[in-house]
């Protein structure tokens, strides 16, 4: 006869989303023609690890407002999750204009860019080169794209969750806070037996 067990289980998915972004990072590097192709998600999916790492956050230090997350938070963004935690983290240093956050606002700000897909449009004068080209195609992400832009980026993300993480291991005993910002395990479980 099979026995029953009770399974409580965790699945962390700014981790899964952090460790997709590297790789794609990575195969970047590795690969100049997909270059462009590859940072773009790259950069997308770190920004989306971000905002999962902030709801892992909210589930860890107050699970209650994060129960009925999309009730508490409708249309206020992401920013509102994070002063929810805050008033519950007094001696989280919130330094909105400068880096790491700005950077991460910027990040956001790109998000949005490239969610929307809006055409850019330009009108300018260029001088003819040599090779006959006279045309640039820049995008409104173009700063975004490049292996050391995305690099730098990752960082200050990662930079800001790290501090949450210190100030939270204050006021949460949650065990997934025992790993540095991304550097934790996909999931955890443990079971025991059903009488």
């Amino acid at each position: 006869m099979l026995k029953s067990r009770l399974v409580l289980e965790e699945v962390y998915p700014h981790e899964f989303l952090w460790r997709s972004a590297s790789a794609l990072l990575k195969k970047a590097e590795a690969e100049e023609r997909a270059r462009d192709y590859l940072l773009l998600p790259s950069l997308l999916v770190s920004f989306m690890a971000y905002e999962a790492f902030v709801n892992f956050c909210g589930f860890a230090l107050l699970p209650k407002v994060w129960a009925k997350e999309k009730e508490n938070f409708k249309g206020r963004g992401i920013e509102a999750k994070l002063e929810a935690l805050i008033l519950k983290l007094p001696s989280f240093s919130w330094q909105k204009g400068k880096p790491p956050y700005q950077n991460v606002k910027r990040l956001e700000e790109f998000r949005d860019m490239v969610a929307h897909g809006k055409v850019t449009a330009s009108t300018y004068v260029a001088q003819e080169k040599d090779d006959g080209s006279h045309f640039r195609f820049q995008s409104l992400w173009s700063d975004y794209i490049s292996v050391e832009a995305v690099k730098a980026f990752r960082s200050d993300l990662k930079s800001f969750c790290q501090s949450l993480v210190v100030e939270l291991r204050k006021a949460s005993d949650h065990p997934h806070l025992n790993h540095d910002a991304f550097e934790g395990s996909l999931a955890s479980g443990t079971s025991s037996s059903v009488d």
